[in-house]
């Protein structure tokens, strides 16, 4: 009799083809749709910046970005990245600026949705 391979995380298994899904809907995001700006999902926004130059980021922008939280966003342009990553840039309804003369911020799109950082 062959024995069957037994499952060692079934909940893993589950939630991962309901993910799937999930990213299947997220390629939807498009120029003119509107979002708002949801909570952190750690301390600090992990997927939305206010510049795609990682090595310019620094704390105080971070702290500063906090508040954010509920601002109605437009995007504006979609960047594919050579690695596949794409990134919408955001700019706010009223064209006002969001921090220090910042008009627009950029959000991973799949993780910023799947950690509800931005919300449909």
């Amino acid at each position: 009799m062959k024995k069957e391979r037994p499952i060692l995380f079934p909940e893993f298994e589950n939630s991962v083809s309901g993910d799937k899904i999930k990213e299947e809907e997220n390629h939807d995001i498009r120029p003119g749709h509107r979002f708002k700006i949801g909570k952190p999902s750690n301390r600090y926004f992990q997927y939305i910046h206010t510049s795609l130059n990682f090595n310019e980021h620094n704390i105080k922008g971070l702290k500063d970005m906090l508040g954010l939280q509920g601002l109605e966003v437009m995007v504006t342009s979609i960047l594919m990245m050579t690695n596949g990553v794409s990134y919408a840039v955001l700019m706010r309804n009223d064209k006002k600026q969001f921090l220090d003369n910042t008009l627009k911020i950029y959000a991973e799109t799949e993780k910023s949705l799947r950690t509800k950082e931005l919300i449909r």
